[in-house]
């Protein structure tokens, strides 16, 4: 009998479901409890996530994102163009105007 499929991860889960992403932040044990159906998460993680504010919970779970986005394009693209991520300038000839201009 083959294995079964692997089940997604508590950040690969939150990154591809917004309605689970601003559960989790809500309330991570109720979100597991009523979304997370299939979803691989540790007990540290848990634990981790209730002993965080809403506010904190938030914050981390945007960065995971804005961290999956940026690998992502980058991935896709290479360096070819500007990322958010760079405190550098843009290529010259994509749209942004010179730094004082």
């Amino acid at each position: 009998m083959p294995d079964p499929p692997p089940r997604p991860s508590l950040w690969g889960r939150a990154v591809a479901d917004p309605e689970f992403r601003a559960a989790l932040i809500a309330d991570p044990l109720r979100a597991l409890a009523e979304h997370g159906a299939g979803v691989a998460a540790s007990p540290e993680q848990v634990r981790r996530l209730e002993a965080m504010t809403p506010a904190e919970r938030e914050e981390l779970v945007r960065e995971v994102v804005r961290e999956v986005a940026v690998r992502r394009a980058r991935e896709q693209w290479g360096d070819r163009f500007w990322s958010p991520d760079h405190d550098d300038l843009p290529p010259p000839g994509t749209g942004r105007p010179p730094e004082g201009a």
